[in-house]
């Protein structure tokens, strides 16, 4: 059973508030749910939506159709008619005058007095979207007690009133559902009372990252890597952080390496306007052999472009950041357990190898709220490398060798202060010792040494997991937050009579070009499905190991791609006997802008 709601209207009418909540209310009932928002990049004002998807069975994604759209302005009739699945309901406050809008003799129109109900309630103008909330709950007939419960657990900080007069806000949108025979086409009853965690790829991120003992953070908000700052000061005092929200992203990443340097585990995080003003001194931990974490949630590019939206566009620019060859790992999570665990792995990688590690998610991913299971803690493990202790008497006149030429290619450090262990470190080329050197066989010794890193390094990469039938015809290619959709669109594709599995890739630089030829062994067809228009990991794996893609779906409008319209393609592409353009270019069917409402007339 799956079923999907979404709420919208204005900004600042609480519409990301009420979507979290209902996530956590089907949550705590035993569901599996997911709450994926969506916004314009306004300071103030737009339209804002959560769409919230509730199953009994496993999911991963949003979904194109919705079955009921809670509409606490008339934008939202307008914007989310479209998107109605058959036999869906529209439930929207009646001060909206709903008679210019075009209607669907398939979808059921329900008014709501929500200014009546929150006033006879003893609320206020700002508690509509709890009584519309309330109202979403009784068309499914999901029990109030549920959502009772968690508003008690959410306003408890604020006290006994403001818990009543939410409470009876959200009753009264439930009780004149109710009593009106208001009926969704589905009905939702409690599974269990099992409990899961509600959580942001950002927030999981922050946590893992807690977890793998980073002691410091730094970063400019930039959206959608900002709520990993807010997440790291939510818990500040708590663990014994130390977080800097700095002048810019410059700042952020200096700090990030004069703390690795001082012996701290230390972390920024941006998005791609953000990293590249990084890239610089990026480089200046590659060549001091520094490691440091960097989280880049992707949004679409270039240049500041489209701040709240999505895209897969920046692998090729984290790959090659900054001037010259040094090594660097690029680790990408596709759902919450990675986005922990991965971040923890990103550090222990940072230390061990001295170097620069890169997490690279995205706005679908950093901002969706998922139900999971808690995370196992013990499965993270802090290794820091190798660390000089103990160092013998320096004879005068002589510097301890910071970056002595190993055969593995990572050198003994020291922290900042150790008896003998005095060397310098710059940003220039050196001898064994850091000091500045032009010889030019030290400047191929050293990178050479530094090169070795990419060795081992490759050992410590996950090969791609396998989702899906093992006789497959059909093999889905992907990484990071496509994780999402392509696990979705395999029961859809099943059930058009399509054989499919996913080949799904987490760890995407140093990679074993075995490990990833493994993955497309057995396959008739291979499809890479990226959030980008120049397939990027399709080009890195052609880069690495000679396989060509059979073709590539491609999106970059802004929106993630949706489970829906892979299946839709690949059943197209089985159609015509798997012959045609190799490109396939993916797009919103409906046009709209969310940022510009005057644009539609409204």
């Amino acid at each position: 059973m799956d079923f999907v709601f979404k709420i919208a209207g204005q900004a600042g009418a609480g519409v990301m508030t009420t979507g979290r909540v209902m996530v956590k209310c089907f949550t705590r009932g035993g569901y599996n749910a997911l709450g994926y928002p969506e916004y314009p990049s306004l300071i103030r004002g737009g339209h804002n939506t959560v769409q919230v998807r509730v199953s009994d069975k496993p999911i991963h994604s949003p979904l194109q159709k919705n079955d009921l759209v809670l509409a606490l302005n008339k934008d939202a009739i307008f914007y989310h008619m479209g998107s109605m699945a058959s036999g869906g309901m529209i439930i929207y406050d009646e001060a909206i005058d709903a008679s210019k809008f075009t209607k669907r003799p398939d979808v059921q129109m329900h008014p709501l007095p929500l200014a009546k109900l929150t006033q006879a309630a003893g609320g206020t103008e700002q508690m509509k979207n709890t009584a519309a909330l309330g109202a979403a709950l009784a068309a499914v007939d999901y029990p109030f007690s549920v959502l009772e419960g968690i508003m008690r657990d959410e306003f408890k900080r604020k006290g006994e009133e403001v818990i009543k007069q939410n409470v009876d806000a959200a009753k009264s949108g439930y009780d004149y559902v109710k009593g009106n025979g208001v009926r969704a086409s589905k009905t939702m009853k409690p599974l269990s009372d099992s409990r899961k965690m509600v959580i942001t790829g950002n927030e999981a991120i922050a946590l893992g990252a807690i977890r793998g003992g980073m002691k410091f953070y730094a970063a400019y908000p930039m959206t959608p890597a900002s709520t990993i700052l807010h997440s790291m000061i939510d818990n500040e005092r708590r663990f014994g952080l130390v977080v800097k929200q700095t002048e810019d992203e410059i700042a952020a990443i200096h700090y990030a390496i004069g703390a690795s340097f001082a012996g701290v585990r230390a972390m920024t995080g941006t998005s791609g306007g953000g990293f590249a003003l990084m890239t610089e001194a990026l480089g200046l931990a590659g060549m001091s052999e520094t490691g440091i974490v960097v989280a880049v949630a992707q949004r679409p590019g270039p240049s500041t472009c489209l701040p709240t939206w999505t895209e897969q566009g920046d692998l090729r620019c984290v790959l090659h950041a900054s001037q010259g060859d040094f090594p660097r790992a690029v680790l990408a999570p596709g759902d919450m357990q990675e986005c922990f665990f991965l971040a923890g792995k990103a550090l222990n990688l940072a230390e061990k190898y001295q170097t620069p590690v890169i997490i690279l998610t995205d706005k679908n991913l950093a901002e969706t709220a998922f139900s999971t299971e808690k995370f196992d803690q013990s499965k993270v493990k802090i290794e820091r490398g190798k660390i000089a202790k103990g160092l013998p008497q320096l004879a005068k006149m002589t510097r301890w060798k910071r970056y002595a030429l190993s055969e593995d290619g990572v050198s003994e450090r020291v922290f900042p202060g150790t008896p003998n262990g005095m060397h310098v470190t710059s940003s220039y080329e050196h001898d064994e010792t850091g000091f500045s050197s032009e010889s030019f066989a030290m400047r191929k010794a050293q990178v050479d040494k530094r090169a070795k890193k990419l060795e081992a390094m490759a050992k410590e990469m996950e090969r791609p997991k396998i989702y899906g039938a093992k006789d497959a015809e059909v093999t889905l290619v992907g990484w990071g937050s496509m994780k999402m959709a392509g696990l979705d669109a395999l029961p859809m594709l099943e059930a058009k009579g399509i054989k499919a599995r996913f080949a799904h890739f987490t760890h995407l630089f140093p990679l074993d070009p075995k490990d990833m030829k493994s993955a497309f062994r057995g396959s008739k067809v291979l499809i890479m499905v990226e959030n980008n228009p120049t397939a990027q990991f399709a080009g890195l794996v052609r880069e690495q190991t000679g396989i060509e893609m059979d073709f590539h779906l491609l999106k970059y409008d802004g929106r993630p791609v949706f489970p829906e319209q892979i299946a839709e393609e690949v059943a197209k592409l089985k159609a015509a006997g798997y012959q045609g353009p190799k490109e396939i270019r993916m797009v919103e069917k409906e046009d709209l802008e969310y940022y510009n409402p005057q644009r539609h007339g409204l």
